[in-house]
């Protein structure tokens, strides 16, 4: 194998390295997502779970086909390399549509936070306490929600709990953890989709250059 072929075979066998990462990243960000965003989803019975588990889903796939793409690049398998080429354009594909769900739909989402808490709280508010417990907030727009009632611990960071030490509305802070957890998993897909398209071309171009080794071992 020549210098370059032998550059292009490294330069895959460590971008796959940094897919295996991401897809971890991916997977660490819906399971820690998941995780905070399950008192929120039973108390107020919304459905957030199509994003964090999407991130799941692709994140699993992504460390898997990368693995799959180390093992072709190390045993330079003209199989091998095909398959996760053409892996690796479908994923390109189902993180732009994963990027563009989450861009889309979280606008409509963060606006129906304040009108889902808000319920909620109406509803139960002893159930409310694990909300401002997880998310260190106060009643759905602050204190003044519980109008003349005395304010409960998980309002405020120490007791005793009043209006001076409490902590901000839950409105806010819900609405400002799915902004950021939109646009964190929308950069990295983003990123790792543009490596992605250098690997596939990086994967077809060697995977040609084994078969055509293959070829002229034949003769």
């Amino acid at each position: 194998m020549g210098c370059g072929e032998s550059c292009v075979k490294y330069i895959l066998f460590f971008t796959n390295l940094f897919f295996a990462l991401a897809g971890l990243v991916l997977l660490g960000l819906g399971i820690a997502v998941q995780l905070q965003l399950a008192g929120v989803v039973s108390i107020a019975h919304l459905d957030l779970s199509l994003a964090p588990i999407s991130s799941m889903v692709v994140g699993v796939l992504v460390f898997l086909i990368a693995f799959f793409g180390c093992c072709g690049a190390i045993r330079e398998s003209n199989c091998m390399l095909v398959t996760f080429s053409i892996f690796m354009i479908i994923l390109m594909v189902l993180k732009i549509a994963l990027s563009v769900v989450i861009f889309v739909g979280l606008d409509d989402v963060v606006g129906d936070v304040p009108v889902w808490l808000k319920q909620a709280f109406a509803e139960d508010r002893v159930s409310f306490r694990e909300i401002e417990t997880t998310f260190q907030c106060c009643g759905p727009t602050g204190p003044l929600s519980y109008m003349n009632v005395s304010l409960p611990d998980s309002c405020c960071a120490a007791a005793p709990c009043n209006i001076l030490n409490s902590y901000s509305g839950c409105d806010g802070i819900i609405q400002e953890f799915l902004r950021t957890f939109g646009l964190v998993i929308g950069v990295v897909a983003i990123v790792v989709v543009s490596i992605e398209l250098v690997a596939a071309v990086f994967g077809l171009c060697l995977a040609n250059h084994v078969r055509n080794k293959y070829r002229r071992r034949a003769y």
